[in-house]
């Protein structure tokens, strides 16, 4: 157990390098416990790359991760899984052929190490019960027995997140979660966000929705070419000449 005033995940000096291209330069910064922490910079800027390097999808090529004190920077994306670390994907990754409760359950971490079967046993009422709960907060509870693929985009993204939240964790990443969704769609994924947001010790939203990650950030980290170039409230950080420059600018600029 960390001490309140100690983060619950610091990034140090993170470096990665493909092939002698630079991604990650220098990063650092902390994630406190209880926050909703933003992260934001143009295509490009390194923010997947460091999402990947923290999850133990990639090796960091120099630098430390810490969560709860505890040295991460090597370990694997499964141990990280066990930790209390989860992730979503900027491409949506479900089991097409599995139905949504599936899905759910599947990403339970306290069957990483039980046959696949087991998750279907009869007697397994609790683990089904907590699956439904899961789809009744993200109102997907009357597709239970859909198959995935068959979902809409918005349901889609909304069951990513029920099952990155099936294993219990602690810290979620969310990488862009609401890439190519209306405005109805963005105002249900803020709602289901907030809703979980209280059993979570800390959220990571990467985003390029303005108005969405001001409405639902306590602080962002802005990112550009691989660095931190600013860090603060919305409404400070978006005042900043160099996140008008090198995010806002390239937004206008795409228009």
């Amino acid at each position: 157990m960390i001490a309140k005033s100690e983060p619950l995940l610091a990034i140090r000096d993170l470096n990665k390098q493909f092939r002698g291209l630079t991604a990650l330069d220098g990063v650092s910064f902390d994630i406190a416990q209880g926050e909703l922490l933003g992260l934001i910079g143009p295509n490009g800027a390194g923010k997947s790359v460091l999402v990947n390097v923290v999850s133990g999808i990639y090796g960091a090529t120099a630098g430390t991760v810490s969560f709860l004190g505890s040295d991460i920077t090597r370990l694997p994306s499964y141990q990280l899984a066990r930790l209390g670390i989860a992730r979503t994907f900027q491409n949506i990754r479900l089991f097409g052929r599995m139905t949504v409760l599936e899905n759910v359950l599947v990403a339970d971490k306290r069957y990483l190490t039980r046959p696949f079967r087991s998750l279907f046993a009869k007697g397994a009422h609790d683990d089904l019960a907590a699956a439904e709960d899961l789809l009744e907060r993200v109102d997907l509870i009357e597709k239970r027995d859909a198959l995935a693929g068959t979902l809409a985009y918005g349901e889609a993204r909304r069951l990513e997140i029920a099952r990155a939240l099936a294993g219990g964790p602690r810290l979620l990443f969310l990488d862009e979660p609401a890439a190519g969704m209306n405005e109805r769609e963005m105002q249900e994924l803020a709602a289901v966000i907030r809703s979980f947001r209280p059993a979570l010790d800390a959220i990571v939203l990467i985003e390029h929705d303005v108005a969405l990650i001001s409405e639902l950030s306590d602080r962002l980290v802005v990112m550009d070419s691989g660095k931190v170039i600013a860090t603060g409230k919305p409404v400070d950080v978006f005042a900043d000449p160099r996140v008008v420059e090198a995010y806002l600018g390239v937004e206008e600029c795409d228009d």
